[in-house]
């Protein structure tokens, strides 16, 4: 007779992992962690992006504001000049120098203002009226008030040849309206009320 030997049985698998799995979980993990790390860079650098376009947006609402306060306020401010009476405005495509009625609290009176763009900087001057060396003082010693502008162009509106031009020479009147541009955004129109009032008192005179 034969005789059958049973054998021990077979053997269970071991719960534990093996090596290629633990490099295939690895392999993903890495993958993921990659994947998850350029998210966040991405969301750091539109972060970033967001942060340094609302920077730029607050110094252009700063900058438009202190210009439209003090060009609304223009002023036609006559001085003598070659034996004439001309009113103190005088404007170019990179530069624009006018009298305002605001002033510092202890001065009053008058104040003339110069806006001058250079490579790429907003410069400032200023000084009070009546001085008889001002037109000395107009240029030099400029003041800083931006030094990343980009871009910037002046241009004045004629209301008696009812058309935009790149200068305005002292003269008898004040433009209508300035118009100015600065790097991508769009250009914001500042009315003079003064420029229009003396276009209509000419009218009602003539």
């Amino acid at each position: 007779m034969k005789r059958v030997y049973k054998g021990k049985g077979r053997k269970t698998r071991s719960s534990g992992f093996t090596l290629v799995e633990l490099m295939v979980a690895m392999t993903i993990m890495a993958f993921v962690m990659l994947i998850i790390g350029k998210g966040f860079r991405l969301g750091m650098d539109a972060w970033d992006r967001g942060e340094a376009k609302t920077v730029i947006t607050q110094r252009y609402r700063v900058l438009t504001g202190l210009m439209s306060q003090q060009m609304k306020s223009a002023y036609p401010y006559r001085i003598d000049l070659e034996d004439e009476k001309i009113a103190v405005f005088k404007g170019e495509e990179d530069s624009v120098m006018f009298v305002t009625t605001i002033t510092d609290p202890p001065f009053g009176g008058f104040k003339w203002i110069r806006y001058s763009f250079k490579d790429g900087s907003l410069f400032y001057k200023e000084g009070i009226l009546p001085d008889k060396e001002f037109e000395e003082k107009i240029t030099g010693s400029e003041e800083i008030i931006d030094s990343d502008v980009g871009e910037m162009k002046f241009t004045y509106y004629s209301k008696d040849e009812e058309e935009w031009k790149d200068s305005w020479d002292y003269g008898e009147s004040l433009p209508g309206a300035v118009k100015v541009e600065i790097s991508s955004f769009e250009p914001f129109l500042i009315n003079i009320p003064m420029g229009a009032a003396e276009k209509e008192d000419e009218n009602k005179t003539s």
